[in-house]
């Protein structure tokens, strides 16, 4: 069973690649589709297709894609600029005070804004560790952790739920995929909050105290 996460380091036979930032999800076929990695910490997003996974820990995806290979993937963030007038020289756009120049772009500096947009595949979500799962009543329960996901064709199988403050103990649970719907930014269960508390659970130890460790040593 793979565990796909993100923040999980992307590694390819050469080495780092960048970090799992999200994940794109068919929410009818409930399978992952797609990796969004982050390169760099100021560098564009790729999207990288799931078809690459060799294997996939909490910590680590390892990929058959080389540096190159993922420079050829599709572009997660597609900019936007303001288009210069074209009867507008270079030389004015380099002297003008006023404005800010991105060849063949520019947009004043006051107020300028440079958009950007999600390239999500059509029909398709994208879901962040992080993002909030909710009871068929519609209270919040706690936030995306993980999901499991089956390596032989990407399908998802568990959606590991990060509990909130309707639960008193600190186990994750692990939630059946048919139990859930995926919208963008959310997971909408068919479950009530009494029905996941009954669920399986993991445990987990975080904030872990530095002298606790100290002294087991």
């Amino acid at each position: 069973m793979s565990q796909f996460r993100v923040g999980a380091v992307v590694r390819g036979p050469q080495g780092e690649l960048g970090k799992v930032d999200a994940l794109i999800v068919d929410p009818t076929s409930r399978r992952v589709t797609h990796l969004v990695v982050l390169r760099h910490r100021l560098g564009p997003r790729v999207l990288v297709p799931e078809r690459a996974v060799l294997d996939a820990t909490p910590e680590v995806v390892s990929v058959s894609l080389d540096d190159a290979g993922v420079e050829q993937c599709d572009q997660f963030d597609e900019p936007s600029y303001d288009r210069p007038d074209p009867a507008v020289t270079y030389d004015e756009l380099a002297l003008d005070p006023g404005s800010y120049f991105l060849e063949p772009y520019v947009s004043p500096i006051e107020g300028w804004a440079l958009a950007e947009h999600e390239r999500i595949p059509k029909g398709e979500v994208s879901i962040r560790r992080g993002d909030d799962v909710v009871a068929s009543d519609g209270s919040r329960l706690g936030q995306v952790d993980e999901f499991l996901v089956d390596p032989a064709d990407g399908h998802i199988t568990h959606i590991v739920l990060r509990q909130g403050h309707v639960f008193r103990h600190d186990d994750d649970v692990l939630i059946p995929v048919g139990s859930a719907r995926f919208d963008e930014g959310q997971v909408v269960l068919d479950l009530d909050a009494a029905a996941v508390d009954a669920l399986p659970k993991i445990p987990v130890q975080r904030h872990r105290h530095v002298e606790t460790d100290r002294a087991r040593e």
